[in-house]
């Protein structure tokens, strides 16, 4: 019996729906049409183009330290390399840096299994993200302490979640009443992050008992983001929330190496909560990212057991940078900025001249060439505000400002 020739024929099925006259499919998900485009882009693409155009861009927008990573996590980060430590290794992460997370704990007095309250992520973005996956059904509330970081709200609704504004002042003070409004039969969580981005402001502990209190109350979860814990100022006391929940019963830590180490691009995070919860985000690690990168696990435990003086002089030069930041913000009449207790951004209220956020940090680029992100981003509420970061050098701080004043002064 004879077969007939099989031709196979290489065809793009896209140019011949479109022949037929149809339309090619959209293999758009209905998740990803939910996340928006970063709130900086437009800022970012204007600023890139008026570069290139050779005009003095400067820069206040960025999110991550200005320092280097210091030398000797760099070269435990190779030596690992060199050493061949480049394998898959545990998705909660390797002992040597679950330990290390212990110590760094049990020295404030709080007690962490590593073994079993840890795991280690690629960045601090990803144990969040696994966490309100972990948490969030479809359909539930999720209270969201504004002004807050955007990607809080993009994360809680790609987990099905639906984000609850709680909107705090200009210090980042809660209103227990105003929390209490907003927590319902569907509420699942409440997030809080101290110290705050962008306002800069730190939660008391009476904030965080009160916080605790409402969340063993009507029972809810308590996602506490402490990535700047290490940047507050002034001998202020930055109050991690497994200080009020020890046995950490409804509450979960998210922490890592971008801003204490400079460590942004290495992606090094981790999560501190209990065991079942833990355990649910060991499950997502193995079956997505596998685990955080074997050699900068080893970097970490360099970061949390080596010389800590880095840290020192870096929050030293963020204060002496936040001081001047700010007091040239108080010297612009109609311009309202609060001295942030930590992280390294301020969030200046620009209300007084009536032009929102977005419109504002457009003009203010095209006619100063200095760069800041419209408070829009971080709550509905702040439309009014502008997030500077003090990231930077005190000489770009006094030049790109002494800019911004002049062009204030324009506007009254």
């Amino acid at each position: 019996m004879t077969y007939p020739q099989t031709i196979y024929v290489h065809c793009n099925w896209i140019d011949i729906v479109r022949h037929l006259g149809g339309t090619p499919m959209d293999w758009t998900s209905h998740h990803m049409r939910r996340i928006p485009a970063s709130g900086t882009l437009k800022i970012f693409e204007l600023a890139s183009r008026l570069e290139s155009e050779g005009r003095k861009i400067y820069h206040f927008e960025v999110g991550q330290p200005d320092f280097p990573t210091p030398p000797n996590i760099v070269e435990a980060a190779v030596e690992a390399l060199h050493g061949g430590l480049t394998r898959y290794v545990s998705a909660r992460g390797i002992n040597p840096i679950l330990d290390a997370i212990r110590d760094l704990y049990a020295a404030r007095g709080i007690g962490v299994s590593g073994r079993k309250n840890v795991i280690v992520t690629p960045g601090a973005k990803m144990a969040l993200f696994m966490g309100f996956l972990s948490t969030i059904d479809k359909g539930d509330d999720v209270m969201l302490l504004t002004p807050a970081w955007p990607s809080y709200r993009v994360m809680i609704e790609h987990a099905g979640g639906k984000p609850i504004d709680v909107v705090t002042d200009s210090r980042y003070t809660i209103n227990e009443e105003a929390i209490k409004e907003k927590i319902t039969s569907k509420t699942t969580c409440i997030v809080i992050n101290s110290p705050n981005n962008p306002t800069g402001g730190v939660l008391s502990r009476e904030d965080l008992k009160i916080i605790f209190d409402l969340a063993s109350d009507h029972d809810f979860v308590i996602f506490s983001d402490e990535i700047y814990e290490s940047l507050v100022y002034e001998g202020f006391k930055q109050i991690s929330m497994l200080e009020i929940d020890p046995a950490m019963e409804r509450t979960l830590v998210i922490n890592g190496f971008s801003k204490a180490y400079a460590m942004t691009g290495w992606r090094l995070g981790y999560a501190v909560g209990n065991p079942e919860t833990i355990s649910n985000m060991v499950r997502i690690q193995q079956n997505t990212t596998s685990c955080a990168t074997s050699f900068v696990q080893y970097a970490g435990v360099e970061a949390l057991k080596g010389d800590q003086s880095f840290i020192d002089e870096m929050r030293a030069s963020y204060q002496e940078r936040r001081n001047r930041i700010t007091e040239i913000f108080c010297s612009i009449p109609d311009v309202t900025c609060v001295n942030p207790m930590g992280a390294f951004y301020v969030f200046p209220d620009f209300s007084a001249y009536g032009i929102p956020s977005e419109e504002l940090a457009e003009q203010i680029l095209q006619d100063t060439g200095v760069t800041c992100t419209p408070g829009k981003i971080f709550g509905e509420h702040f439309d009014y505000n502008l997030r500077f970061s003090y990231a930077t050098s005190i000489d770009i701080i006094e030049e790109g400002l002494s800019h911004l004043k002049k062009y204030c002064q324009t506007l009254r």
